[in-house]
């Protein structure tokens, strides 16, 4: 399940906020908050808690939750197989 969200953050299909918040609080917690995920995670909060004082914009934010989720495919980790 964490590779097919992850899959659709990266190819543009599912939103990185909507993505990384179903890999957080769906996927991660299910699994016990995996240190594979923990990149995704990171972005999720980072998202959720967005405020522009940060002096980061959202499409940065974006843009390095596509990033976390490219390098959680790449490292064919097993988390989430077979869901």
């Amino acid at each position: 399940m964490a590779h097919w969200v992850a899959g659709q953050i990266a190819d543009g299909s599912l939103d990185p906020a909507v993505g990384t918040h179903l890999i957080w609080a769906d996927i991660a917690y299910d699994l016990g908050y995996p240190v594979e995920l923990e990149p995704l995670v990171h972005c999720a909060h980072n998202l959720d808690g967005w405020e522009e004082s940060w002096g980061v914009s959202v499409e940065e934010l974006n843009g390095e939750a596509v990033e976390a989720a490219k390098q959680f495919l790449s490292k064919g980790s097993a988390v989430g197989a077979g869901d």
